[in-house]
């Protein structure tokens, strides 16, 4: 085999000429542009700053809680959830005020 990975001498790649200066934008026009954009119904594609997560809106501060412990006792639990229908926390507080549905 001769040259790099058998490919002989290469391939020639045509010199990079210097980039040439981009023309500045007329606002004016730019702005006139955006106007007959927005009048014909166009809409911004920018994405939006603060994108919310789908679901359910949030009617109080949300928090994590992570518990470890034994197998049994978090089965237990989970099945005390699904009996009652409730998400995880519902059955948290559910438990916490000491009654059941």
């Amino acid at each position: 085999m001769s040259g790099k990975y058998g490919f002989g001498g290469g391939i020639e790649l045509p010199k990079m000429d210097t980039p040439k200066p981009r023309i500045a934008l007329d606002q004016g026009a730019l702005k006139d542009a955006v106007e007959a954009g927005t009048t014909l119904g166009f809409v911004s594609r920018e994405p939006a700053t603060a994108k919310r997560k789908p679901g359910p809106k949030r009617t109080e501060a949300q928090d994590k809680v992570s518990i470890p412990g034994p197998k049994r006792v978090i089965d237990q639990f989970r099945t005390f959830c699904a009996e009652q229908n409730v998400t995880l926390w519902e059955g948290l507080e559910m438990l916490l005020q000491g009654r059941g549905r």
